[in-house]
């Protein structure tokens, strides 16, 4: 097992070595993909309160008996995206929330020029 590690290091140093590939900088594709992992994660870690905040605003209210096996879970996301869609200032607020959290990675990929 040691061995097959070995090998796939020094095949991903073999790659890496060469960083110019056909016109492709792998190391430039290596930090834009950082760039846009960092957004994600940005987003991911604030998805609940997100998805709090949108409930509240589109006043979602979960039934304290609500059957929540898979069936019923279907179903309340299904409530719950009705309701929330249905209110454009609710979205909006959302929209703009998840603008603020991404627009410092938007301005590090256009300043890395990671899109043509």
């Amino acid at each position: 097992m040691q061995f097959m590690k070995a090998v796939f290091l020094l095949s991903c140093l073999l790659i890496v070595g060469h960083t110019h590939v056909n016109g492709f900088d792998l190391l430039k594709l290596l930090d834009c993909g950082e760039i846009a992992i960092a957004a994600g994660r940005k987003v991911a870690v604030n998805l609940v309160p997100l998805i709090r905040d949108l409930g509240k605003c589109a006043n979602f209210n979960l039934a304290s008996n609500a059957n929540l096996d898979i069936k019923g879970f279907l179903e309340v996301v299904n409530q719950f995206l009705k309701k929330a869609t249905g209110n454009q200032k609710c979205l909006q607020t959302l929209l703009d929330a998840v603008n603020g959290q991404v627009q410092p990675y938007v301005k590090q990929i256009k300043e890395a020029q990671c899109l043509p």
